[in-house]
């Protein structure tokens, strides 16, 4: 099952920041910073699973009360 559309621009700004992290190099990296885009990352990753999610407890609550088809 779809999960819907992504916000307006969100694409492409993922796909910009995975851009700009692959051409860095591990001198303009500190460790700090390393630790910093994982944790980030890993948020990211976390709210997208739980959006996934929510739409698709709604899909099901709409269609529990038939305001969708199944």
């Amino acid at each position: 099952m779809s999960t819907g559309p992504l916000p307006p621009g969100l694409v492409s700004e993922l796909e910009s920041l995975k851009v700009a992290l692959a051409s860095m190099t591990s001198d303009q990296l500190s460790a700090e910073d390393t630790s910093a885009i994982a944790a980030e990352i890993s948020a990211i990753r976390l709210q997208l699973k739980r959006l996934a999610y929510d739409q698709q407890e709604l899909r099901r609550r709409l269609e529990q009360h038939g305001l969708i088809p199944s």
